[in-house]
Order: structure tokens, then C-alpha cells, then sequence
């Protein structure tokens, strides 16, 4: 068998995709599949359609091919090996795949010597250099290095707004979601939660918390028949998320980042009127473009880590919905 060295920066790559928060049989097929499709010198043309090698054949041309690239050491692996086989038990349901897939034999630790040094590491890939430097147990590694892992619950939520503000708020409000092992997953609008929820029933053990907008009642009534009860359903009362969110913090983020053209006030806000559509008629109105719940969610982000308001500044709703994760 002839293949190419791995590189050191795709390293960063595959390792990242080896330790997300998904059912081996799913990542780590990917991964292999990416390897050999980018690696191996296809000289056999029994070779050139991967769907043609059994697991037990790709899991040994990929060793190689990936041992070889991370020098070849003698690192005792076993430390990281037990521990991933021991969250896979833990978080997700019995998969015969995903246990072939956990016997294989890869240098990770020769692999994560190689990328160590480098900018931007993902928090899955910085907890397995902590765990391989450390003897401390990884829960006690991620509340003191705020590692998200290993995961202990799923927050999910309907869209972008919620996936990029929640953690904020929970934290100011004294939850730490990656002190205390939240995974946030958009599930990319309403009409997306319940498919997604079943999904997550299918591959997960871990509780599963869903948070839901005011207009979401069918959705609910969708996923009410099939929740377990270790997970949980929160309707916001006051409409969507954003109407939820403080319009003084609001109305600070806006004349911040607008602060040569614009002074928001509350007169901009009208009771009654979802926040969404207001900020529509303000970005309209004052030529700032399409409002876009991403963008803002991000602006308003930066704003609160620059400016961090007390958490008695914050809505009490935003408050409840932090307890009630926390008590999941």
C-alpha cells in the first residue's frame, strides 16, 4: 500500500472531527473516508470506490496511513482510548459500528504532539491535550479551564439568536454552560426542533433540554409524545427570545455599534410590538440594512462581553430558563 503523509495542519482537522460530540459510527466513518479518499495512492482499482472496503479493512488502511504521518511513536495511548470508549458508552446508545470503529489503534497522542502548538484549537482537542498532560479527572479539567467537556446535557433551541446569546446570558446570570458541560444546538427554525429532537432521541443517553418561542405550541405537542423523562420542555411566555432580551441592553448594543449615525431610545420600542419587527423598522428606517437575528445576536454578544450587565439587570424570564437548565 503506497500513501501520502497526513499534514500537519489537517491534523487540527481530523482530530476535531474524531472528538465531536457524535456517534463514533458517524465520525469517525467520515474521517476515514476523508483520509483514504485524500491520502492513499489508488493503485489496486478495487481501491478507487471506498464502498468496496468493509470496515475492518479501512479501519487498518487508515491506521496506518495515520500513525505513520504522526511519527510513528510510542506513546501509551491507552489513557485517551479509555476514555473515549467510556464517553461513547456514556453518551450515546449501543452501535455495533461505532464499537469496531473505537478498537482502532490510533497514535492520538503522536497526533496531538504534532499540533499542539498551534493557534485555534477547538475545546474538544485542547480537553485531550489536558487530559493526556494531566492526572486531574477531565470533569474537574473542564470546570477549571471552561473545556465544554466532557458534555453533560443538550440545550436545544430554534434558531441562531438563542444558540449565540443563551450561554451569555446563563453565565451572567452564575451558569457557566462550559464549566458545567451545556452543548447549544440551533436546530435551524421551528419547524426543525421536533425532527431534531427525534433525532437526538435516537443517538443520545444525556438529557435534552428544548427551549421553545411563544408560537411553538404544535411543535411542543409534536415532541410531548415521545419526551423521556429525563428531558424538558420550556415555552417562552413572552413571545420569542428576543422578546425576552432587555430593551435597555438592546438599545446600549445599538448605540454602540451605530454610535456616529443613530441614538436609540425606548420611544423606538413600542409595547406590545414583537422586538424583532421593531428592530426590522429601526434597521429600515435609519439605512442600516436588512435586520439579520445572526448578525445582531453577534453584535450584541460582543457589546455584553465588552459591557456585562448584572444579572439583576436582566429579565426575570432569562432567569427562570437558566434555573430550569440547570436542574435538568
Amino acid at each position: 500500500m503506497k500513501y501520502k503523509k497526513i499534514e500537519k495542519s489537517y491534523f487540527k482537522v481530523i482530530l476535531d472531527r474524531l472528538f465531536r460530540l457524535k456517534p463514533a459510527s458517524q465520525r469517525y466513518n467520515r474521517v476515514f473516508d476523508d483520509i483514504l479518499n485524500k491520502y492513499l495512492i489508488k493503485q489496486n482499482s478495487d481501491l478507487l470506490n471506498l464502498s468496496h472496503i468493509n470496515t475492518s479493512e479501512k479501519i487498518k488502511l487508515v491506521s496506518e496511513i495515520f500513525n505513520f504521518s504522526a511519527g510513528e511513536t510510542s506513546f501509551d495511548n491507552s489513557k485517551i482510548y479509555n476514555y473515549i470508549k467510556k464517553e461513547e458508552q456514556r453518551l450515546f446508545k449501543d452501535n455495533e459500528q461505532s464499537k469496531l470503529y473505537l478498537e482502532a489503534k490510533l497514535d492520538y497522542i503522536g497526533a496531538l504532539e504534532l499540533i499542539k502548538d498551534e493557534k485555534d484549537l477547538k475545546l474538544n482537542i485542547k480537553q485531550m491535550l489536558y487530559i493526556k498532560n494531566s492526572g486531574d479527572e477531565p470533569k474537574t479539567l473542564r470546570k477549571k479551564y471552561s473545556l465544554l467537556y466532557p458534555v453533560e446535557k443538550i440545550l436545544l433551541c430554534e434558531g441562531a439568536t438563542e444558540e449565540i446569546l443563551l450561554e451569555e446570558f446563563c453565565k451572567i446570570c452564575g451558569y457557566d454552560f462550559k464549566k458545567e458541560g451545556v452543548y447549544v444546538i440551533g436546530a435551524g427554525g421551528k419547524n426543525q426542533v421536533a425532527r431534531k429532537y427525534y433525532e437526538m432521541t435516537e443517538e443520545f443517553k444525556i438529557p435534552v433540554f428544548v427551549l421553545l418561542d411563544s408560537d411553538a405550541k404544535a411543535t411542543k405537542e409534536l415532541i410531548e409524545p415521545r419526551l423521556r423523562k429525563k428531558d424538558k420542555i420550556y415555552i417562552i411566555k413572552s413571545g420569542e427570545f428576543e422578546d425576552i432580551i432587555p430593551k435597555d441592553l438592546i438599545i446600549n448594543a445599538l448605540n454602540s455599534r451605530y454610535k456616529n449615525s443613530y441614538n436609540c431610545c425606548k420611544e423606538d420600542f413600542h409595547k406590545g410590538e414583537k422586538t424583532t419587527k421593531e428592530l426590522h423598522e429601526i434597521f429600515k428606517q435609519n439605512g442600516f440594512g436588512e435586520y439579520k437575528k445572526a448578525e445582531f445576536a453577534k453584535t450584541l454578544r460582543e457589546f455584553i462581553l465588552n459591557n456585562p450587565p448584572k444579572s439583576q439587570e436582566l429579565s426575570e424570564e432569562i432567569q427562570i430558563i437558566t434555573n430550569e437548565i440547570k436542574t435538568l
